[in-house]
C-alpha cells in the first residue's frame, strides 16, 4: 500500500512537472511572438535617389529600434504610390496628397490611405521655360508648346497654376517621361513640367545650361498645396496604430538627421545603388530639402506638421482642378496626431 501510494505521488509529481513545463512553454511562445517585429511593406514614391536618405538611414537602425521590421521597394511615381497602398498591396507609401484626393473623390466608397506626415511642404511640381521660346515668364506662355506626361503632378495641377499664374491657353503635347527633358534641351517643347529637384538635373545631364531656362516652382506663385506624404492603408491603420505611430517616430528621427549631415545620409544611398553618384545625389537631396521640406513654414510648425484646414483647402483646389466627382472630407484623408511634437 505505501508503495502504491508512494508510485501514485511519483506520477502526480511528474504530470505537474510536465504540466508546469508546457505552461512555461506556452507563455514564452506568447512572449516570443509578442516581442518580435511587427512587419510594414513600406513603397516609396521613386527610386533610389537623394531625397530618399531619410527612409534609408531609417531602415539602418532608427526602424529596428521602435522594433519594426520594415521592407523597402522603390517607386514608379509618387501618383501610382497611393494606389497600391489603397489596394493593401503594400502598408505604407509615400505618395502624392493631390493623388489621394483625386483617389479619394473617385472612390467614395471606400477607406482611402491616410496621410500621417506630410514630407513635403510644398509641392514641387514646376515649370520649366525655355528662354529661347520668346516666353521668360508664365504670363507670356499663352499659344506655347508645353509637354509631360498625362500622369505628371504638375500637369494635372495646371488648371490651377495657369489660373494663379495667368498662363493663358497652352498647347499641351504627351511626352514619355524618359525623354521629356531631352525634348526640352533640344527645343521640341517651350516649356515642360515636373518636380523641381529631378527634372532640374536631368536637364542638366542633357548638356543644357540653367541660364537657357527659367523655372517656377509652383508654389512661388500662389498654389499653397502640398507635395509627398507618407500614406497608410486604412486598414493596416487600424489594425496596427501603436506601430504606424513608431514608424512615423523613426523616420521623423531620421530626417533631423539626414538634415543635420546630409553628405553622411547619401551612404545609405549608395548602399542601396551601387552606381549612385554620391556628389550628384547629395545636390538633389539639398534642392529637395530646402526648398520643400524644411521649409520657412516648417521651421515654424516643426517637420511632418498637417494643418488640417490646410487639407480641406488642398481638398477644394485639387477637386475643381482635376474636375473630380465628389469631395472628400479632410479628417477622412489625414490625421494630425501622429506626427511628433516639434
Amino acid at each position: 500500500m505505501h508503495l502504491f501510494c508512494a508510485f501514485q505521488g511519483l506520477l502526480m509529481r511528474h504530470s505537474f512537472i510536465k504540466f508546469a513545463a508546457a505552461i512555461f512553454a506556452a507563455h514564452a511562445l506568447i512572449t516570443s511572438q509578442a516581442m518580435a517585429d511587427t512587419s510594414i511593406k513600406f513603397l516609396n514614391d521613386w527610386r533610389w535617389e537623394g531625397q530618399a536618405a531619410p527612409l534609408l538611414l531609417a531602415n539602418k537602425g532608427y526602424f529596428q529600434a521602435e522594433k519594426l521590421s520594415v521592407s523597402l521597394t522603390p517607386g514608379t511615381g509618387s501618383g501610382a504610390t497611393v494606389a497600391k497602398v489603397a489596394s493593401g498591396e503594400f502598408d505604407m507609401g509615400l505618395g502624392d496628397f493631390s493623388s489621394l484626393i483625386e483617389h479619394a473623390a473617385k472612390n467614395p466608397a471606400t477607406a482611402p490611405p491616410v496621410a500621417v506626415y506630410m514630407v513635403y511642404e510644398r509641392t514641387p511640381s514646376s515649370l520649366f521655360i525655355r528662354k529661347a521660346s520668346g516666353a521668360d515668364k508664365p504670363t507670356q506662355l499663352a499659344g506655347k508648346k508645353l509637354g509631360a506626361p498625362p500622369f505628371d503632378g504638375g500637369r494635372k495641377l495646371w488648371p490651377a497654376f495657369a489660373d494663379a499664374a495667368q498662363t493663358g491657353v497652352v498647347i499641351w503635347q504627351n511626352v514619355d517621361a524618359a525623354k521629356r527633358e531631352e525634348m526640352f534641351a533640344k527645343g521640341e517643347l517651350d516649356g515642360i513640367t515636373g518636380f523641381y529637384f529631378t527634372t532640374m538635373l536631368n536637364i542638366e545631364k542633357q548638356g543644357m545650361s540653367g541660364s537657357a531656362y527659367t523655372v517656377y516652382p509652383f508654389h512661388e506663385l500662389g498654389l499653397r498645396v502640398y507635395g509627398n506624404a507618407i500614406l497608410v492603408n486604412p486598414k493596416f491603420l487600424a489594425e496596427h496604430p501603436k506601430e504606424v505611430g513608431s514608424f512615423v517616430k523613426a523616420y521623423h528621427a531620421a530626417l533631423k538627421a539626414t538634415l543635420s549631415n546630409t553628405r553622411e545620409a547619401m551612404k545609405a544611398v549608395k548602399e542601396m545603388d551601387a552606381n549612385a553618384d554620391e556628389q550628384f545625389e547629395w545636390r538633389r537631396a539639398r534642392l529637395a530639402f530646402d526648398t520643400f521640406v524644411n521649409t520657412p513654414t516648417v521651421q515654424e510648425t516643426g517637420m511632418g506638421y498637417i494643418d488640417m484646414k490646410r487639407v480641406q483647402s488642398n481638398i477644394d483646389v485639387v477637386v475643381a482642378a482635376y474636375k473630380l466627382p465628389s469631395k472628400p472630407t479632410a479628417k477622412s484623408i489625414a490625421r494630425a496626431d501622429f506626427v511628433p511634437s516639434k
